[in-house]
């Protein structure tokens, strides 16, 4: 079977439902089926950081922080965080301390599923998955 591929730049494109699948089999992996999402910013000497924590149906949570001191930090936080989850793409989200993220917690919206693994004794965030149509059930939603 040939894998589907971009036209434009000829990247390999991942089907949601094979990725979900193929999480759901790992004996490592936690697939969280996301209701929600809390964010909490802090300090502390090695500076300024954001944790989000995702939230399912049943209680499950899964964490991921981002440290936000030097220019490439804020750089990988904007690629990683802030541009898959804005709920108005092309509108850049103003922002200069964590707090400000926080402050606007209503212009970001949380993924449908959430993929992790389990690293030494952490659950490490993976795969997110955004405007999910398949299959699987998402959260809030009854299948009958």
């Amino acid at each position: 079977i040939a894998a589907r591929r971009c036209r434009e730049c000829d990247a390999i494109l991942v089907d949601p439902d094979d990725m979900l699948k193929a999480a759901l089999r790992l004996k490592d992996a936690l697939v969280l089926r996301c209701s929600g999402m809390t964010m909490q910013h802090g300090q502390d000497e090695k500076g300024e950081w954001l944790k989000i924590t995702y939230y399912d149906e049943d209680g499950a949570d899964v964490s991921e922080r981002f440290r936000l001191h030097t220019p490439a930090q804020r750089t990988a936080f904007e690629q990683l965080f802030i541009r898959p989850h804005t709920r108005t793409p092309g509108v850049p989200l103003r922002w200069i301390t964590a707090a400000d993220i926080v402050a606007q917690q209503a212009l970001l919206r949380h993924p449908d599923f959430v993929v992790a693994r389990m690293k030494g004794q952490y659950w490490q965030v993976r795969e997110k998955v955004f405007d999910y149509e398949g299959r699987f059930r998402r959260a809030h939603e009854l299948r009958g």
